[in-house]
């Protein structure tokens, strides 16, 4: 963004866009043209979708899950290594339907196949899952030092380790699964690991926030137009309107850093930094709404795993009688339930995480967080409302059927 500070003779500064013309569709063909980057955003977002299309049907056609090829029985004495076919959507749990998409169409299958064609697990079975844990909050920390750098370049290598980091984070739990010749993709609450877990993307989340903020206070984002607006309107009514500036924005594609202030020599009083202050937010203004997100960060953590953690107890537990069966196959094709799992799969902490690290990769950090604050804390907490009324209903529902029983 090029801003160019210019003294006027009149009007109390004004701050007027100035756009280039033509046809929009004309437009963003010469873009994609131009940049294969976006061509490739396009596809990539297109195939999450239809994966996620072909998900409804996988649910609305799931039936029991058979819980005893859950364990894969190996050939103690003379061990070798097994090869598996990757399943996306078989079996198909309940964590892995509110799980994030890109997670579950991208980097677990990745991962599994890392260790069905390399067998990790068989040549390296002295590697725990718990130790790919350690080495990625390692990487966690040194993701730190390049995300907060003042380099758009670092900042980039800094998303390449921290979506590394990720990768691992779902390697360990194919790790831990070949090592415990268990195929049950859930979460073993209460077990070491988990905590293991649990410490580790608390640590790698903290990391990206703090991360952040560093970089915010080394290179402040600028304010809104109408913010800044209100702020030239009221420092040249206090100058009596001797001194009064224009922000006129060329392009608003280019980049904010080329800022140019010519300011007037009638007025020697306006230094630098002042004027820095009314175009930058405050230091303040960026650890409030660094904070706002970082609990709302923390909330969708919190509430996604312990409705994953209640969804399995309704729905996917084992049950004796075939009418308890019958009624959670009925649950769960509900289309209620489906749209519950959907909401969480995009509100997700770790569907947040990705976002804003795409959003770091293309130098657009604040402005996703400030353009997405308002819509975010809405579906997060009506979200969250929903899941406890649906939940609160599906145990008042098995609770009837046993008490008729």
């Amino acid at each position: 963004m090029i801003v160019d500070v210019r003294k006027l003779s009149s009007g109390a500064c004004p701050a007027r866009p100035v756009y280039h013309h033509g046809h929009f569709c004309v437009r963003t063909f010469h873009r994609l043209l131009s940049y294969p980057g976006y061509s490739l955003f396009i596809f990539f977002i297109i195939y999450l979708q239809m994966m996620d299309l072909r998900l409804y049907f996988k649910i609305q056609s799931r039936g029991t899950l058979d819980y005893s090829t859950s364990n894969t029985i190996l050939n103690q004495t003379n061990p070798s290594p097994i090869s598996h076919t990757i399943h996306i959507f078989d079996p198909l749990p309940i964590k892995k339907m509110m799980v994030e998409p890109i997670i579950h169409y991208v980097r677990s299958p990745l991962a599994e196949q890392f260790e069905n064609t390399l067998h990790f697990t068989y040549y390296f079975p002295f590697i725990s899952a718990n130790a790919i844990s350690y080495f990625h909050c390692f990487l966690s920390i040194v993701s730190m030092k390049f995300l907060s750098s003042e380099s758009l370049f670092r900042r980039q290598i800094g998303v390449c380790i921290f979506q590394f980091r990720i990768f691992l984070d779902c390697l360990d739990g194919v790790v831990f699964r070949a090592h415990s010749h268990n195929k049950r993709y859930k979460s073993y609450y209460g077990d070491y690991g988990y905590y293991v877990d649990v410490v580790s993307d608390i640590l790698g989340g903290t990391c990206l926030i703090v991360s952040v903020l560093l970089y915010f206070y080394k290179q402040r984002p600028f304010r809104p137009i109408k913010t800044r607006s209100n702020i030239c309107s009221s420092s040249s009514a206090s100058d009596g309107g001797t001194d009064e500036t224009d922000l006129m924005i060329l392009n608003l594609e280019d980049d904010q850093s080329s800022l140019r202030l010519n300011s007037s020599p009638s007025s020697p009083s306006s230094s630098p930094n002042e004027i820095n202050n009314h175009l930058l937010e405050t230091k303040q203004t960026i650890f409030i709404t660094l904070v706002l997100f970082s609990v709302k960060y923390l909330l969708a953590a919190m509430f996604w795993d312990r409705n994953v953690h209640a969804y399995e107890d309704l729905l996917d537990s084992s049950v004796n009688t075939p009418q308890e069966k019958a009624l959670q196959l009925s649950l769960l094709h509900s289309p209620l339930t489906i749209l519950i799992f959907y909401l969480w799969r995009y509100l997700c902490a770790l569907s947040i995480q990705d976002y804003l690290l795409f959003a770091i990769f293309i130098d657009r950090p604040w402005e996703f967080i400030q353009k997405t604050k308002t819509i975010s804390w809405f579906l997060l907490v009506g979200t969250v409302l929903l899941t406890e009324l649906h939940t609160d209903q599906l145990r008042s529902v098995f609770a009837a059927l046993h008490s008729n029983s």
